[in-house]
């Protein structure tokens, strides 16, 4: 294997590293924000890991031909490490912040859903069954009044002495 092509593998490769990073990253700032159960993240973690896995196959096919050298293993903790060292914390505080940001246009979409067809809506029904509201509230008044319980017996008389 020429030369070019190793420096080639090797930058290719702990592009790798620094792509997995990101990825766990953002994989610890889900599970911190939503903490599933022990299952759910043992799940998670399987699927993290063979992500990472297929990732870095795909990554040493394209760059040498999935030829597994000494370098290749180095390249790739050599950009892990850089990652956390110069970049984790950053890119961290991106993240959260794109997150916050992602909540907030779907919390205005939401809104902007709600304005534009549940209010016209819930418009259109309370004019249809305010009808039904005002029979409602006469037949109210007229059971009232038709239930009403009996008045009080009168007092007995008091028998006063001549």
């Amino acid at each position: 294997m020429e030369f070019s092509t190793q420096v080639k593998t090797f930058w290719v490769i702990m592009a790798t590293g620094i792509i997995l990073g990101v990825l766990f990253d953002t994989y610890r700032i889900l599970r911190w924000r939503f903490r599933p159960p022990l299952l759910i993240t043992s799940v998670t973690d399987l699927i993290y890991c063979l992500l990472a896995a297929a990732i870095a196959f795909a990554a040493l096919l394209i760059s040498n031909w999935g030829e597994l050298r000494l370098y290749v293993v180095i390249a790739l903790f050599a950009g892990l490490f850089f990652y956390y060292r110069l970049a984790s914390r950053h890119v961290m505080k991106l993240v959260i912040s794109l997150f916050k940001l992602t909540a907030k246009v779907l919390h205005m979409a939401k809104r902007i859903v709600a304005f534009i067809f549940i209010r016209p809506l819930v418009v259109i029904l309370r004019l249809f069954f305010s009808p039904v509201k005002i029979m409602g509230r006469k037949y109210k008044d007229w059971y009232k009044r038709w239930r009403s319980p009996p008045p009080p017996p009168p007092p007995p008389e008091e028998i006063l002495p001549p």
